[in-house]
């Protein structure tokens, strides 16, 4: 008998050097086999430093009870280590068990202070339980995004009473730097807490394959209720090894399986297959996320800067105006620096001034797709 693939087992194979444990009431010990015990590494997680790899073998697992069956890892035909995994059992009721208790120590590993995101193609995500960063977003966009998701996890029964169906996709459009990626951390964050939803994210690169977005959407369907993150979905649609049909299949796939919601972000909305974007059954909402007008400015330079009389302030929200937050963000970063750089070690007015400067030359450089100007010249490693 086969497992899909489920988040919780992830730890008893990601531990070459542990040979034994306990997980609850259950005890678990790796048996020698005639089967090698190999270990698989991605490289494309290895260039990136991740020493993230799965271990193949088998384990004995010993119920409380005297029961007990074996559980093995492999390599499958998609090149993909822990999307099944082998048992040694037919009795269901000694599996859900067994699962149970592995769910309870990952909901107890989260409160202890992290959350683990699934990676597909790509390492897994790693969150901080509490609240780390600051959305500054207008306040009804981020309200009408926080009601849809947390409604739909919250409300699971009401959707069945309805006769609707339990699945819901939304996508986040808008220039990059402007809150989509913090907006995703913090709704996979409450997500796992709040309602014990597991999450995945695919991470999409040229060489992303069908196999791999197949068990990506397989391992919501095995896991539900799940958050499937999707990133710049727009390079997806784009790629010449993903069939359009196929995408469109797997995500038609998901309306007859229950608890999942698909959150996808783009920063090129206009780049999407209409097929996706302008179907309600793949992409129920879309929300844009613009540049911060004058008064999200005012409101995240008051926040990030800590400090500062009034006139100063309306000069950077003035000379910011069409910045993104992430430039916003890094005007503070490059002014502390600066001031540390200095004897004193704070940041002041002056400091200020120069990050702006700097920033501003950097800015309009890049709407000119980054060419240099001999004033330029003068700033970096040039400088003489």
């Amino acid at each position: 008998m086969w497992l899909e693939a489920l988040a919780p087992l992830e730890f008893l194979m990601d531990q070459p050097a542990v040979e034994k444990g306990q997980i609850g009431d259950w005890r678990w010990e790796r048996l020698p086999s005639k089967y090698p015990v190999l270990f698989y590494y991605d490289c494309r997680l290895f260039d990136q430093g991740s020493k993230r790899h799965r271990w193949v073998g088998v384990l004995k697992i010993s119920g409380p009870d005297g029961a007990g069956f074996l559980l093995a890892s492999f390599l499958n035909s998609n090149g993909a280590v822990g999307a099944f995994y082998l048992v040694s059992t037919t009795d269901v009721r000694l599996l859900n068990r067994f699962l149970e208790a592995v769910r309870v120590k990952k909901r107890n590993d989260e409160r202890d202070g992290t959350i683990s995101i699934q990676g597909f193609g790509g390492p897994d995500v790693c969150l901080s339980s509490e609240e780390d960063e600051r959305l500054v977003l207008p306040a009804a966009l981020k309200q009408d995004i926080e009601e849809q998701v947390f409604s739909f996890f919250q409300q699971g029964e009401l959707y069945k009473r309805l006769g609707l169906r339990h699945r819901r996709g939304f996508l986040l459009a808008g220039p990059p730097g402007n809150g989509k990626t913090m907006m995703i951390r913090h709704l996979a964050r409450q997500c796992c807490l709040r309602h014990k939803a597991s999450a995945a994210v695919l991470n999409i690169r040229a060489n992303t394959s069908e196999s791999l977005i197949h068990n990506f959407f397989s391992y919501g369907a095995g896991n539900s209720p799940a958050l499937l993150i999707m990133e710049d979905v727009d390079s997806l649609t784009r790629s010449r090894d993903i069939c359009r049909s196929f995408l469109l299949a797997e995500l038609d796939g998901l309306a007859s399986r229950e608890g999942i919601l698909v959150l996808a972000t783009t920063n090129n909305a206009e780049l999407i297959d209409p097929a996706l974007v302008h179907r309600p059954s793949r992409f129920d909402r879309v929300w844009h996320f613009p540049l911060p007008d004058e008064e999200l400015r005012r409101t995240y330079l008051q926040w990030v800067l800590e400090r500062g009389d009034e006139s100063l302030l309306r000069r950077l929200v003035r000379e910011t105006e069409g910045w993104s937050f992430a430039y916003l963000k890094e005007l503070r970063t490059t002014t502390l620096i600066i001031g540390v750089s200095r004897a004193d070690g704070e940041w002041s007015a002056e400091h200020l001034a120069e990050g702006l400067q700097l920033l501003s030359a950097q800015f309009q450089a890049g709407r000119k797709n980054h060419a240099v100007t001999d004033e330029m010249r003068t700033v970096g490693f040039h400088k003489e």
